[in-house]
């Protein structure tokens, strides 16, 4: 009898779990469609999926073939990769077309277009730009969102060299001393540049396990609570592996009142992020191709905008192959148009990836006519 009763007791427990579980999984699950649909009604998010894998040299690199799209509530636009890991629709051979100069951008997701279709980025109108001007050019985009300074160096060395670029392009943003520091690719040795022998290629595992699993790749691309999530999860993780005290994040979400401002706390470039663009500079000059670092302003507000050069020493930046952008984007600024997006992740409009390709344009021209092979006005 008393075995009888402890298997009704213990059925009955087990019962009741099963139940407490199957409302757990139902409360969970219906919180969970709360808040997507509450987010998707009253709080639309950013969607910007990023799609990078790691390269044969032990850094990111973009992933080849990949397609998806980006939506915010300002704009959709696609993205597509080609089989070399460089944002295009054609594959380039490594040997250039007899008559045919080559500009290599190195950079992060400014210089790759979110946010931008292709006609729109900053990589196609430059090249735009350049023939429009006389240049018959070919604009290799080896850019990919999250690139520091180093990463744009190893890129440029164990990647772009090979494609024989005529002149090489990094961008410098506010964000990239942080970035330097985060991935640890490089160091000063009695003032002397030194890469280290660690790789950085932070979460690729993961992402990469996850993107075989279908409902993932739905979930990424269109939940608002999951980019919501992710990119809180993204700026804590920076934070963490900076000391906390480095950089906050220039992402933040469209219902947030705090926008990438000329944050008093934005590190000042170190010996180390100098260092970086004068070796890739050598390097470039080394390979026989022109050098140049284009500023990504901060932006403040529609009118306001401050130089990310602000952070390099004057004297480096007062040399003729760093560009900036700053004047023409508030010659251009006025409250009823927009050069930055401002309910996504605050990415150039089409607007100011054309006024920053012009203003790249015209200083190369100046100064790199001959290197390509522009035919003088008539």
């Amino acid at each position: 009898m008393a075995d009888s009763n402890s298997s009704i007791l213990i059925s009955e427990a087990m019962a009741n779990i099963s139940r407490i579980s199957i409302f757990g999984i139902l409360g969970l699950a219906y919180a969970l469609v709360f808040a997507e649909v509450f987010l998707r009604l009253l709080a639309p998010q950013a969607i910007i999926p990023r799609y990078v894998t790691a390269a044969p040299y032990g850094i990111r690199m973009n992933i080849p073939g990949a397609e998806y799209h980006q939506v915010t509530p300002e704009t959709r636009v696609s993205i597509r990769i080609n089989d070399q890991g460089l944002r295009a629709e054609q594959t380039y051979p490594l040997e250039k077309t007899t008559g045919i100069s080559r500009v290599a951008l190195f950079g992060d997701s400014y210089f790759m277009g979110y946010e931008a279709d292709l006609t729109d980025s900053f990589a196609w109108q430059l090249e735009q730009a350049l023939r429009a001007k006389r240049c018959p050019v070919e604009v290799l985009n080896f850019a990919v969102s999250g690139f520091g300074t180093a990463e744009m160096l190893k890129t440029l060395e164990e990647k772009g060299l090979a494609y024989s670029p005529d002149v090489v392009i990094f961008q410098w943003h506010h964000t990239d001393p942080a970035d330097n520091l985060r991935a640890d690719l490089y160091d000063l040795d009695a003032g002397r540049l030194q890469a280290n022998s660690n790789t950085y290629v932070p979460a690729i595992r993961t992402r990469q396990i996850l993107n075989t699993i279908p409902l993932y790749t739905m979930v990424s691309e269109n939940s608002h609570l999951y980019a919501a999530a992710r990119e809180r999860a993204s700026t804590f993780i920076k934070n963490a592996l900076t000391g906390g005290a480095l950089v906050r994040t220039s992402v933040t979400s469209p219902q947030s009142q705090t926008t990438p401002l000329d944050q008093p706390d934005r590190p000042d470039a170190s010996p180390l992020d100098v260092a970086l663009l004068e070796y890739a500079e050598d390097v470039s000059n080394t390979n026989d191709a022109e050098f140049f670092v284009v500023d990504i302003p901060s932006f403040h507000d529609r009118t306001s905008f401050s130089s990310a050069f602000r952070l390099l020493p004057d004297d480096l930046t007062a040399s003729e192959s760093y560009i900036s952008p700053i004047s023409s984007f508030r010659e251009a600024a006025s409250p009823e148009s927009k050069l930055y997006w401002e309910e996504g992740h605050y990415h150039l409009t089409p607007d100011g990836n054309r006024l920053l390709a012009e203003t790249v344009a015209a200083r190369l021209v100046a100064q790199s006519a001959t290197q390509l092979n522009c035919t003088p006005p008539q």
